[in-house]
């Protein structure tokens, strides 16, 4: 796993760097080595920046846009609330709201000194229903409240297209009361970073094109292969489809978020290649859920924390802190059925903390015969006081839930079983010999109870 660590480490700091240059310089006052012009946007009159004059100023965004900017210019837009649907076609062109390069999780709280750009009823407007809607490469988007992007073609907080292709930087923005907060459609290195994701529940997401299509409840959604993209120190909240649902992304990190009252943390299905490391997440599911898409039949729900299905393969779910779903049957980390019956493989599950879900700390779901999850790894995970069981292998009569190693992982005090493998590895064809006949091996793993009797034992182990 260290050749695609390396290589997605190496983009993520491209990316940062190409997004993060032009914050600095344009805070700092370096305006000449940054850019061929600072065009301005203000509804106040006062300009937002020291170089506007009367001949660089506009009343509207979009207006500046039409100016029209060159490559490398900069679009500094003063506090206020713009209600409009803004399409950035211009490449290199950064734009800073009034609260550019403040982390938007922190101390956000004053509407009036915010940059707002609403789309509400912007459905036919340029930006198709998108608060920004990005068909151009290395665009900087930061600092500003966005919201009200729920319906048309492109309906979302930031629609980014296919189109756009190469880096794109989010940072510092309160996303809120979209139906989608970034939707990101074959995304290519993409950076998200200081945002706060917050009840993104509104209207309808744009585009028929796509299985987001008439839905709503994401903070961010991802469809078609977002390679390359990184999503870092963001907060979610209240997001009740998902906090993300990744669709066919490869060499995606999510690290270092937080969410709180979302419907799922992260829906990933369909992918591989990539790293969900360092997040921690609670209340799941407790202001309930909006559906999520390829489920079937359709239109059911997120069913675990971490959610996981329909061939994803490459994982490293490592170090996240879940806690409290409540919901009947709501897993910690779940290797799904819900998205379609192939089987996930070569994933790592280790070093995680999951506590007091409704259903089960860890559990590879089986349909129709088939396991959800093969050939991969879950080491040294705690799981603790599970209305379930703490780790559950379901029974797969044909293929999946086979030749899985679950090694060191501490299970207690999970209200049906600590351990439970319900597979059988002589079934099979051709057979699997597996620790007490099971298809899989269980080595060194604490637990009070298990199924069979043996698989995890008290004090064992640690």
């Amino acid at each position: 796993m260290n050749g695609p660590s390396i290589r997605l480490n190496d983009r993520k700091r491209f990316v940062f760097a190409a997004a993060m240059a032009a914050v600095f310089l344009l805070l700092a006052g370096g305006t000449s080595a940054l850019a061929n012009t600072v065009w301005c946007v203000t509804k106040t009159g006062v300009y937002p920046y020291s170089t506007c004059t009367k001949a660089t100023t506009f009343s509207t965004i979009s207006a500046a846009l039409l100016a029209p900017p060159a490559p490398q210019d900069v679009i500094v837009v003063g506090p206020g609330t713009y209600n409009e649907s803004v399409s950035i076609t211009i490449p290199n062109l950064s734009l800073l709201g009034a609260q550019a390069g403040r982390d938007a999780r922190v101390d956000r709280h004053d509407s009036a000194k915010e940059s707002i750009v609403d789309a509400t009823g912007q459905g036919g407007g340029p930006g198709g229903g998108a608060a920004f809607y990005v068909v151009a490469r290395n665009v900087v988007i930061d600092g500003f409240t966005i919201q009200g992007g729920s319906g048309g073609t492109n309906g979302a907080g930031i629609y980014v297209s296919s189109a756009a292709a190469f880096p794109t930087a989010i940072l510092n923005n309160i996303i809120q009361n979209n139906a989608v907060g970034v939707f990101l459609n074959l995304g290519q290195l993409v950076l998200i970073k200081n945002n706060l994701f917050k009840t993104n529940n509104a209207g309808e997401a744009g585009s028929s094109e796509i299985d987001f299509a008439g839905m709503a409840g994401f903070g961010i959604a991802g469809y078609g292969g977002d390679e390359g993209t990184a999503i870092t120190d963001n907060a979610f909240e209240g997001n009740l489809a998902a906090a993300m649902a990744l669709y066919g992304g490869t060499f995606v990190e999510v690290t270092k978020n937080t969410s709180k009252n979302d419907g799922s943390f992260l829906v990933f299905t369909g992918g591989g290649v990539s790293f969900i490391r360092h997040n921690q997440g609670q209340d799941f599911g407790a202001k309930g859920f909006l559906p999520i898409p390829r489920t079937s039949p359709p239109g059911g729900y997120a069913d675990a924390a971490i959610d996981v299905g329909n061939g994803s393969a490459g994982l490293e779910i490592n170090d996240n802190d879940l806690e409290e779903g409540k919901t009947p049957g709501y897993n910690g980390i779940g290797f799904s059925a819900i998205f379609g019956v192939t089987p996930s493989a070569f994933n790592q599950v280790s070093g995680n903390s999951i506590k007091r879900f409704a259903g089960n700390g860890i559990v590879a779901e089986a349909s129709s015969g088939t396991g959800m999850l093969a050939q991969s790894e879950i080491l040294g995970n705690d799981l603790e006081d599970n209305g379930n069981d703490g780790i559950l292998i379901e029974a797969a009569a044909t293929s999946g839930n086979l030749s899985n190693s679950l090694l060191h992982n501490q299970a207690e005090g999970n209200r049906n079983l600590d351990c439970e493998d319900d597979t059988n590895g002589s079934t099979l064809s051709p057979p699997v010999t597996g620790t007490l006949g099971t298809a899989n091996t269980w080595f060194n793993n604490i637990g009070s109870s298990s199924l069979p009797a043996g698989l995890c034992a008290p004090g064992r182990g640690h």
